[in-house]
């Protein structure tokens, strides 16, 4: 039960999923040098830099843990969103795309997949895409609005689910 000690940790769903992205992604270290001296100053019962007492290798279990029981609460969608938003993986952006258009097709399909790239990613500017899209930035503020408030209900349904059911698993 090691994911516990990760849910402990942390107060909302948000801090959660954060935290659990960042040990994804985070590469496991070898036992370099600096390693084993730090495995040797801990097996002297000095405590070591991390606070839960777990390995990198229990930490990545846990997280791997947190990640696949959101996975299975959520729908694809919403799991793309969280993918997206937490994890900067935008392999499911067409997903998203689909979703907002058929809730409301006020952009077009690259317009959409360009200002998610945006607001997830941020490696353009806001320059770039008015520039890409020939848009002022009234227009362009108002597709990013649109966008974002789409997401944002999509987020809310997401962390509600997943609050309720960590909540569930936690009792």
């Amino acid at each position: 039960m090691t994911h516990t000690a990760l849910i402990e940790d942390c107060v909302s769903v948000d801090e959660i999923l954060c935290q659990a992205f960042f040990i994804k992604n985070t590469l496991i270290l070898g036992k370099s040098n600096s390693a084993r001296i730090e495995e040797w100053i801990k097996s002297k019962g000095v405590a070591g830099g991390c606070h839960s007492g777990l390995s990198q290798h229990e930490q990545h279990a846990g997280s791997a843990m947190i990640l696949k029981r959101a996975e299975s609460v959520l729908n694809d969608i919403e799991w793309a969103l969280v993918q997206a938003e937490y994890g900067y993986d935008l392999s499911s952006i067409v997903d998203l795309t689909n979703y907002i258009l058929r809730k409301d097709s006020y952009i077009q399909t690259l317009e959409c997949d360009a200002l998610l790239e945006y607001l997830f990613v941020r490696n353009r500017t806001y320059r770039q895409l008015q520039d890409r899209f020939d848009w002022s930035a009234p227009k362009l503020n108002r597709k990013i609005k649109h966008i974002k408030k789409i997401i944002n209900k999509l987020h809310y349904d997401c962390i509600c689910k997943l609050d309720g059911q960590i909540n569930y698993d936690c009792k």
